[in-house]
């Protein structure tokens, strides 16, 4: 295979097919479910502090700053950003983030942030964006199925900076699916494009971004073991009642009891992607 010569933008597409056609459900549909999204929030503002700070330590934020957070899930990026700069957009598809995430803002009592509750392929520059923005961030939300667009409309809308988190190597929480799959689906699962496609593309584009690779250690934490049997009946479309008991006899091994409740923790891998916009950029191709 001559790499030149690949559509590394169809090759996104076509993993991203393959990871909705063999979980059965997307991020936007999983992340709907309040509950979901107040774990999610939990586990973010909680026992993830420590990289939201380092993120924010990491972004280069300034009072004067218009901050566009793309896939802005309950806010745990975009509420304290919005502290530190002049004025925050939100784009979250999900109702139930951005339900929690308004809750978040009233308890913060945050009156700079400007959310919108589309994909953000769905977003118009005009007339829904007004103004381009010196920081735009992606940060774990690249659901789009074309992602050379999402990332053409990115660089259209920021005056200074583009930076982009996303997955790099096999994520800690798709162990579990890649286990169990072949026994419920006679298939393996497709857990989506990773940060190597995801820099194909760009280099296609004529981005040669600034790269970044960060090891962390999450964990999800329920109250019971049930709990999280429904988090990840939940996030899993596919799962009926009677594949139930396959994965909790997974969940039974690898929980783990703790004060604080059942912990499922896992490895993973970040890759951070950021350049310079305007008259600093290259052209796209």
């Amino acid at each position: 295979m001559e790499l030149a010569k690949v559509d590394w933008n169809n090759e996104w597409k076509h993993q991203m097919t393959q990871w909705r056609t063999t979980s059965g459900k997307s991020c936007k549909e999983f992340w709907a479910d309040p509950k979901s999204a107040k774990i999610y929030l939990k586990e973010g503002v909680g026992k993830h502090q420590n990289r939201i700070n380092n993120t924010l330590k990491d972004l280069p934020l300034e009072p004067h700053m218009r901050v566009i957070d793309i896939g802005s899930g309950p806010g745990i990026l975009a509420v304290p950003m919005a502290k530190q700069v002049r004025s925050v957009t939100t784009v979250e598809p999900s109702p139930g983030m951005n339900r929690v995430m308004q809750e978040l803002i009233q308890e913060k009592n945050i009156q700079n942030i400007r959310c919108i509750e589309k994909p953000w392929e769905d977003v118009e520059i005009t007339p829904e964006l007004n103004h381009r923005y010196d920081l735009v961030i992606a940060s774990m939300s690249l659901g789009m199925t074309d992602i050379r667009e999402a990332v053409e409309k990115m660089v259209q809308v920021s005056r200074k900076y583009v930076y982009i988190y996303w997955h790099a190597g096999i994520p800690g929480w798709e162990a579990m699916p890649k286990a169990v799959w072949p026994r419920l689906f006679d298939q393996e699962y497709h857990g989506g494009p990773k940060s190597d496609i995801l820099f194909q593309v760009l280099y296609q584009m004529g981005i040669y971004p600034n790269i970044e690779v960060t090891n962390e250690h999450f964990h999800e934490t329920f109250t019971s073991q049930s709990e999280a049997l429904e988090f990840y009946c939940r996030r899993f479309e596919r799962i009926q009642d009677d594949h139930r008991p396959v994965l909790e006899e997974y969940l039974s091994t690898h929980l783990v009891k703790g004060n604080g409740g059942y912990v499922h923790g896992f490895d993973h891998t970040t890759m951070k992607f950021w350049w310079k916009t305007g008259e600093e950029s290259h052209a796209l191709n």
